[in-house]
């Protein structure tokens, strides 16, 4: 079943005009047709918008570390503080107590 085919296409042969040009202006002339490229245009702006709102998700995750580094930090700075006078109470409050032995061991040895 082998059939022999031409490989080669050969173009129509143009209908001549009056003047033998082959030029012919009727509807049987190829003309061009723009194709329609708004799917691909409409993914190109769905992309660029796709990137746009990567960009600001991202610039917006920046902020929000940032305000959360800060306020770790004032809250690591605060308990610091507060460590530092919870120390100093400590020791006034250990100094008092020695004072108060003190006391009470003047006063045992100026009773007895």
């Amino acid at each position: 079943m082998n059939k022999k085919r031409n490989p080669f296409v050969f173009p129509a042969d143009l209908p001549s005009d009056n003047n033998g040009n082959g030029n012919n202006n009727s509807s049987d002339t190829f003309q061009y047709n723009p194709a329609n490229n708004a799917g691909t245009v409409l993914g190109i702006i769905g992309g660029v918008i796709t990137t746009v709102g990567d960009a600001v998700a991202t610039i917006g995750a920046i902020i929000q570390l940032n305000t959360d580094v800060a306020s770790d930090f004032k809250s690591q700075v605060d308990d610091f503080q507060s460590d530092q006078e919870k120390e100093k109470m400590q020791k006034e409050i250990d100094d008092l107590q020695n004072k108060v032995a003190s006391l009470e061991k003047l006063i045992r040895s100026k009773l007895s």
